[in-house]
């Protein structure tokens, strides 16, 4: 895939945010080709750099040993702050500490239990229940189980033959699931309020959420990464835009 290569914006002036945090420049690095005449700099050439910039790290997949997780942890070792974060992107991919962390922040959720044993899961929900992985290499985003036999279908595939936990919720609504870039989706509503809020909390610039649509209300149930074919032109443009009004305005990113 062709790539752009590098963007350092020399904008302390123009961001006091940014410039009372230390941050003099702004480093792009992304994985995505996007519409924009701003430099973006290639994953493969920041990790062999020594380059110590605020960084903004736009990737389709953040999870843990991916590309996109290096590139925030090259960033820290160099001692330069990065969003999202190491930590973050670890905490969003993992559903049960995404779970947590959101509920935390008023972000609505449902039970959930940490298991491998189907045994406990039938003890704990009724069927229907919606599974999700635990283990950091699964890209499969849930599987849902109306009976018995299907949840141990679902518990020995996102669990990886059962050498992993899977995280399980009981299935009351609508599982909806949805792209969000910058904490903006195309739903309205809760959904909408959710997408903005898992932003806030993680600073994730990219990735599908998974809710439920239940009772008049939305709960958040999961994360996963995109498919770079699953990007359109529309996100494409949103990811750029969002890049020039940080280089262009300054809005205030870190934390």
């Amino acid at each position: 895939m062709n790539i752009n290569v590098q963007l350092i914006l020399n904008i302390a002036d123009s961001i006091p945010s940014i410039q009372s945090s230390g941050v003099k420049c702004v480093l792009v690095v992304s994985n995505i080709d996007l519409t924009t005449d701003l430099q973006i700099m290639k994953p493969i050439a920041f990790l062999e750099s020594s380059i110590k910039d605020f960084t903004l790290n736009i990737n389709n997949d953040y999870r843990y040993l991916k590309t996109g997780y290096y590139v925030s942890l090259h960033a820290e070792v160099l001692g330069s702050e990065v969003v999202p974060s190491s930590e973050n992107t670890i905490d969003a991919y993992r559903t049960p500490i995404l779970l947590l962390r959101a509920s935390k922040a008023g972000i609505p959720t449902l039970p959930y239990l940490v298991t491998d044993s189907v045994k406990r899961i039938m003890a704990e929900f009724s069927f229907p229940v919606v599974v999700f992985a635990v283990n950091p290499f699964s890209y499969d985003g849930f599987k849902t189980a109306k009976n018995k036999s299907a949840l141990y279908r679902a518990v020995k595939s996102l669990g990886m033959n059962y050498k992993f936990d899977v995280c399980v919720q009981p299935l009351i609504g609508e599982m909806v699931s949805f792209k969000s870039v910058f904490g903006k989706c195309e739903l309205e509503g809760e959904a909408r309020r959710i997408s903005e809020k898992v932003h806030e909390v993680f600073k994730i610039p990219v990735c599908k959420l998974h809710i439920q649509n239940a009772n008049g209300r939305a709960y958040l149930c999961g994360l996963q990464p995109l498919k770079k074919e699953e990007l359109s032109s529309q996100d494409l443009k949103t990811i750029s835009e969002k890049i020039s009004q940080i280089s262009k305005n300054g809005e205030h990113i870190i934390g």
